[in-house]
């Protein structure tokens, strides 16, 4: 699967009320209010991997699978949620473990 990042950021900062940006090697999230920034090293097979995963999920669920960007938002969603609630400033992910570290 062959990843637009640019198009991906876009469709993670509608899912996650974030700012994101994309280089080839990693995805930042800026929150304004509180001031947080987020870095997600990530690669395009990891990326990959969450999409299927997230598919797989809906599909178990009920729902149907999407090519969508965008599903990939649910679970960075989630991981920002507590991180924003909590008041982190800076974090950092690692591949397909969505767990932010300080």
């Amino acid at each position: 699967m062959s990843i637009d990042r640019a198009e991906l950021a876009k469709a993670l900062a509608e899912a996650t009320g974030w700012s994101v940006t994309a280089d080839p090697r990693r995805f930042t999230f800026v929150n304004d209010d509180p001031p947080q920034v987020v870095i997600w090293t990530v690669t395009d097979a990891e990326i990959s991997e969450i999409h299927y995963s997230q598919n797989v999920r809906a599909k178990g669920f009920g729902g149907s699978q999407t090519n969508d960007p965008a599903i990939v938002g649910v679970p960075l969603d989630e991981a920002l949620g507590p991180f924003e609630l909590f008041g982190g400033s800076r974090g950092y992910m690692d591949g397909t473990d969505l767990t932010i570290r300080e």
